[in-house]
C-alpha cells in the first residue's frame, strides 16, 4: 500500500534519480492462449539474486537485436547474442550512465563523473580519453570521429572520436540538442526550439510553443523533418510532474500535441491531448517515423508504479503496459534506462536489492523476462523465455506428443487488426509425430473449452496463420520432404535470371518464369523467394534482408525455405526449416516482415 509519509520522503529523490537519462530507443498487441487473452496479462517472477555480484546498472544500449551493453557502478557488460549471455568487458572505478555506439565497433561509455571511455572493438577493450578542464556531458557522435557534447550551455565540437574538444561560439545557450548527421541539428534554449545546418555554427529559430512556468527540454531527432520534443515543468507535486510530448513531421513548422500530465492543463496553453503515459516521465526515443517508447511512473496507482507505453501510430494514440518485477524502491536505487531496437525487441537495465539486473521483451513492453542474472528458479526453461500464454495453448498436446515442440513467442497482429484477438486452435496429429496450431483473428473472446472452432469455417480474412511440425524417420526424409516444396515453387536459376548485387542491398536474381516475378536469394543455409504476378517486389526483399542483417533464423539442421507469395489482395509468407528429422513450419497470411519476427522467436517448450 502507498503510504503518504514514505510518498512526500522521497518523492524528489524519486524525481532525481527518474529523470537523469533514461534512454529508451515496436508491437504485438496480442498472443494466444487457449482462452484467449489481451497480452497485458503479466507473468509474476522470483528472483534468486544472492550470488550475484553487488553492483547497479544505469545505462543500456543496443545497436540491434544481437549487439548490446550495460553499464553502471564500476562494470560494463556485453552481448553479442540479444542478452542471452552476458560478459563483463571493463571494470574500475566509474559509474556508467550513457552509452553512444555509431555502430558495433565505435563506441563511448559516459561516467557521472563526466569521464569518457571508449572502445573501438566492439566493447571488448575500453580505455578513457584525456579529461577536459571541463565536463564534457550530452555527448552524441555522427561519425567515428565527429561528436558533439555540452558544457554550461556552451556546445562542444571534437573531430578525432573524443581525444580534443573545442567549444562553438553558437551565440545561444544550448539546454538540449540533438544531431541527424555532422551538418544538420537541434536546440533547444529558453523553451524555443532553434535548427542548424552548418554543424551548429549558426542557429535559426524554429518554434516556441508558449507554455507556462519553467521548462527542461529534451529533443530527439529522427531525421531533418521528423522531430519529437518532450517539455517536463520544473515545477513539481508530490504526486506528479506536468510534462508534455510534441511532434513535427515537416521539420517544424506545424506542431502536434501528442501526450501531456493531465493535472496541469493550465500551463500547456493551446496543447491538448488525451494522452496520459504517467504521473512522471522519462525520456523518450523514436524507433521509427509511427513508433516511439516511454518509461513513466505513477505512484498514485499500487498496480501500475512502472509504466511502458508504446505508440505505433506516431504517437496519435499509446499503449501502457505495468513492469511488474520492478517497484517504487527499484527507482530509489537508480534511474531505469531502456533500449528498443524495434517493434518487438527491447530491454531494460536497473538495480534491485543492490543487484545489476537486465529484463528483455519480446512483444514491445507488454510482458518482461530476466536475463541477467542468469535466473536460480525452475520457472524459466533453458535460461530462454517461452511466451505463456502460448504454453497454455499447447499444454493439452504437449505431454503426448513424440515430436519436440517448438512455438513462436511473438504473434504480431496487422495494423488494422491492432484491436482484435487471437485465438489459438492446437491440434495433435493422429501417432503424436505431429502438430498444428491454427491463429484465428476475433472480435470478442473465445473460450476453446466451450466453443469447437472449425478453421475451414472460418473467413480467410480472419485467418492470421498457423505453426507446426512434422517428425519424419530419418533426418533425410526431412530434408527430402523440403526439397519437395520447393521444387514445387519453382526455385529457377538460369542465364536469364537478373543477377541482383550488393548496391541491390542483396546478392541474388530476379527471373520471370511459370507467370511470376521472382526475386531470390540466400541467407546461410536458407533459401528465400519472393514472388509477385506484376513485378519483381525488390523493396520487400530488402526490407526482409535488412531485418536479417539484425536478428537470427533458427539454424536448419540441412536446409531452410522461406517463400513470400505477393498478390493484389493478399500476401502470405511460408517458413520451413529441418531441425533433426523434424520439419517445423510457418505459415503467415500477412505482413513478411512479421513473420520472419515470429520465425526468429520460435522456441522449445
Amino acid at each position: 500500500m502507498w503510504r503518504l509519509s514514505y510518498r512526500l520522503a522521497v518523492s524528489f529523490v524519486i524525481l532525481i534519480f527518474f529523470l537523469t537519462g533514461c534512454g529508451i530507443n515496436k508491437n504485438q498487441e496480442n498472443s494466444i492462449n487457449d482462452t484467449t487473452y489481451k497480452i497485458n496479462r503479466n507473468v509474476e517472477f522470483s528472483y534468486n539474486l544472492n550470488n550475484a555480484p553487488k553492483f547497479g546498472l544505469q545505462a543500456i544500449h543496443f545497436i540491434n537485436g544481437k549487439d548490446g551493453w550495460a553499464g553502471g557502478q564500476g562494470i560494463i557488460l556485453s552481448t553479442n547474442d540479444g542478452g542471452k549471455n552476458w560478459t563483463v568487458e571493463h571494470t574500475g572505478s566509474f559509474n556508467i550512465i550513457g552509452f553512444d555506439f555509431v555502430n558495433s565497433i565505435y563506441g563511448w561509455a559516459i561516467s557521472s563523473d563526466r569521464s569518457i571511455l571508449k572502445t573501438t572493438d566492439g566493447g571488448k577493450t575500453w580505455i578513457e580519453l584525456p579529461k577536459m578542464n571541463v565536463n564534457i556531458e550530452n555527448i552524441k557522435f555522427v561519425t567515428v570521429n565527429r561528436g558533439y557534447g555540452t558544457h554550461e550551455g556552451k556546445l562542444y565540437i571534437t573531430d578525432d572520436g573524443g581525444q580534443t574538444w573545442e567549444s562553438m561560439n553558437t551565440k545561444i545557450k544550448i539546454d538540449s540538442y540533438d544531431f541527424v548527421d555532422q551538418y544538420h541539428g537541434f536546440a533547444s534554449y529558453n523553451n524555443s526550439i532553434y535548427y542548424t545546418r552548418d554543424g551548429g555554427i549558426s542557429w535559426n529559430f524554429v518554434y516556441n510553443p508558449y507554455l507556462q512556468g519553467q521548462w527542461a527540454v529534451e529533443i530527439s531527432a529522427l531525421d531533418v523533418n521528423n522531430i519529437w520534443a518532450i517539455y517536463r515543468g520544473k515545477s513539481t507535486s508530490a504526486e506528479e510532474q506536468p510534462y508534455l510530448i510534441l511532434k513535427t513531421a515537416d521539420g517544424g513548422k506545424n506542431w502536434t500535441a501528442l501526450a501531456e500530465e493531465k493535472n496541469f492543463s493550465s500551463f500547456y496553453g493551446s496543447h491538448k491531448t488525451n494522452n496520459f503515459l504517467g504521473s512522471y516521465l522519462s525520456s523518450i526515443d523514436i524507433v521509427d517515423k509511427e513508433t516511439a517508447f516511454t518509461i513513466g511512473l505513477n505512484p498514485k496507482n499500487d498496480s501500475d508504479k512502472i509504466l511502458i507505453s508504446r505508440t505505433t501510430d506516431g504517437g496519435n494514440t499509446w499503449s501502457s503496459y505495468p513492469v511488474p518485477q520492478f517497484d517504487l524502491e527499484s527507482i530509489i536505487e537508480g534511474p531505469i534506462p531502456m533500449t528498443f531496437v524495434d517493434t518487438y525487441n527491447g530491454w531494460i537495465a536497473s538495480t534491485k536489492n543492490g543487484n545489476g539486473l537486465i529484463l528483455s521483451t519480446l512483444d514491445g513492453g507488454q510482458t518482461w523476462q530476466q536475463q541477467y542474472p542468469i535466473r536460480k528458479d525452475n520457472n524459466q526453461k533453458n535460461i530462454e523465455y517461452v511466451n505463456p500464454i502460448i504454453i497454455d495453448a499447447l499444454k493439452d498436446i504437449e505431454g503426448n506428443a513424440i515430436i519436440k515442440i517448438y512455438a513462436p513467442t511473438v504473434v504480431p497482429l496487422p495494423e488494422d487488426k491492432k484491436n482484435m484477438y487471437i485465438t489459438a486452435v492446437p491440434e495433435m496429429g493422429k501417432f503424436n509425430d505431429s502438430y498444428n496450431v491454427d491463429l484465428i483473428i476475433s472480435d470478442k473472446l473465445l473460450d476453446l473449452k466451450n466453443i469447437k472452432i472449425d478453421p475451414t469455417n472460418i473467413d480467410a480474412n480472419d485467418i492470421l496463420g498457423d505453426f507446426g511440425g512434422f517428425l519424419f524417420a530419418s533426418d533425410i526424409d526431412a530434408e527430402n520432404y523440403v526439397n519437395a516444396i520447393q521444387q514445387n515453387n519453382g526455385f529457377i536459376v538460369d542465364e536469364q535470371s537478373q543477377k541482383l548485387n550488393y548496391k541491390d542491398f542483396i546478392w541474388g536474381q530476379v527471373y520471370y518464369g511459370k507467370g511470376k516475378y521472382s526475386v531470390q536469394w540466400r541467407e546461410g543455409r536458407w533459401t528465400v523467394e519472393v514472388n509477385s504476378p506484376d513485378k519483381p517486389q525488390i523493396d520487400l526483399a530488402k526490407q526482409m534482408v535488412k531485418y536479417l542483417q539484425n536478428y537470427n533464423l533458427p539454424v536448419p539442421l540441412n536446409k531452410g525455405l522461406i517463400v513470400v507469395n505477393v498478390s493484389k489482395n493478399k500476401t502470405t509468407t511460408n517458413i520451413y526449416w529441418t531441425k533433426e528429422s523434424s520439419v517445423y513450419y510457418i505459415n503467415y497470411n500477412f505482413k513478411p516482415v512479421d513473420a520472419l519476427q515470429m520465425a526468429v522467436s520460435m522456441r522449445e517448450n
